[in-house]
């Protein structure tokens, strides 16, 4: 019989005060597991969901800093693994930047730096923190790496976005041969469009549906739920099994060429 029960794991979620990361600790919580909710901006969106978490009965704890400042990531852990008094096993990097859209020509040194230091360094930053302690107490985990569909295909005025989720993806490789040794398990799933973040009350939103939704088999955009629960099941008994892949939830965009659908 297939189980997803979480009951005695710790997970932490880095960006979960968005849309993705409420949906993940949800359902993390759901399943049983006490939650580390980490934020940079939105410390009243994860003390609701700690609140939420609490009332089903599993314990959260939020930390607050940088995930691009290496210092930061380390206190973080510390102040999560102190306050549980055991060690985070599911890492669910989520945080991510992808504002600075614009022609690399016109790119600033501080709009490649900030995407770069945020999606990539900042994972790895977080990884090496929660996995150096699972490694020194020979304890198993797992780690799930939040990339996109942006990291398999070129999209304009998004090359500093599409180089750092792509790093994302050889980290997630090169992590997952490390690690397996020690019963660490490293995989990403790839995000196609879902409607948060930065589309939430854009006035531009209506025309960028217009150009996205035709590209997606489905004809719909993903909701943070379809994100949380392919997480959900790496992180389960259901992933023993898996390490070093990718996974794409996007409705079928990165299937191929989108047949004409008459309205």
């Amino acid at each position: 019989m297939i189980s997803l029960d979480l009951s005695g794991h710790l997970t932490m979620i880095t960006g979960a005060g968005g849309g993705i990361g409420g949906a993940l600790a949800a359902d993390f919580s759901d399943l049983g597991s006490d939650v580390v909710l980490s934020c940079h901006n939105s410390r009243k969106e994860c003390e609701k969901l700690a609140e939420q978490i609490e009332k089903k009965g599993q314990k959260a704890f939020i930390v607050q800093g940088d995930i691009s400042r290496s210092e930061d990531c380390r206190r973080m852990v510390e102040e999560a693994q102190n306050y549980f008094s055991r060690p985070i096993d599911i890492l669910v990097n989520n945080a991510g930047f992808f504002y600075d859209v614009v022609p690399l020509v016109e790119m600033t040194d501080a709009q490649v730096s900030k995407t770069i230091d945020i999606n990539l360094k900042g994972t790895m930053f977080m990884s090496r923190e929660v996995c150096s302690r699972l490694v020194a107490d020979d304890h198993p985990g797992r780690v799930i790496n939040i990339t996109s569909g942006a990291a398999h295909s070129g999209r304009e005025n998004f090359s500093n976005y599409c180089a750092s989720k792509a790093g994302v993806l050889g980290f997630t490789r090169a992590l997952a041969l490390e690690l397996a040794p020690h019963h660490i398990n490293v995989n990403s799933v790839s995000v196609g469009y879902v409607e948060v973040g930065k589309w939430e009350g854009d006035d531009q939103k209506d025309a960028v549906r217009a150009g996205i939704i035709p590209r997606i088999l489905l004809r719909v955009p993903g909701k943070p739920e379809d994100i949380s629960h392919m997480v959900a099941y790496l992180a389960g008994e259901c992933g023993d099994w898996i390490t070093g892949s990718d996974f794409k939830i996007d409705g079928g965009e990165s299937c191929g060429r989108v047949p004409y659908i008459v309205p």
